[in-house]
């Protein structure tokens, strides 16, 4: 668990604060996520199945990726676009 938060701002101007990504096997698997690795490059992808014993991401990319991406690699996740909450009056 991270004891501190991560905030970044994206090329398209989208600011989020990033998950542990010990987080994501709790991720609703139908919203599109984004996986920030430690090397500063980012991904957009629906998730497939998280392996916490082997450490291992699987992911819904068709074939754009490796089936898996290892969690040592990955720095935090966001959700690619915030839910958006009813305006009830």
């Amino acid at each position: 668990m991270m004891d501190y938060k991560i905030k970044v701002t994206f090329a398209d101007g989208s600011r989020r604060v990033l998950k542990d990504p010990s987080e994501l096997t709790k991720a609703n698997k139908r919203r599109e996520i984004r996986v920030v690795f430690k090397d500063g490059k980012y991904i957009d992808l629906h998730l497939g199945r998280v392996c916490p014993k082997l450490g291992i991401v699987k992911v819904n990319t068709f074939g754009l990726l490796p089936e898996g991406i290892k969690l040592e690699k990955i720095m935090g996740w966001c959700y690619k676009f915030p839910h958006k909450t009813s305006k009830r009056k």
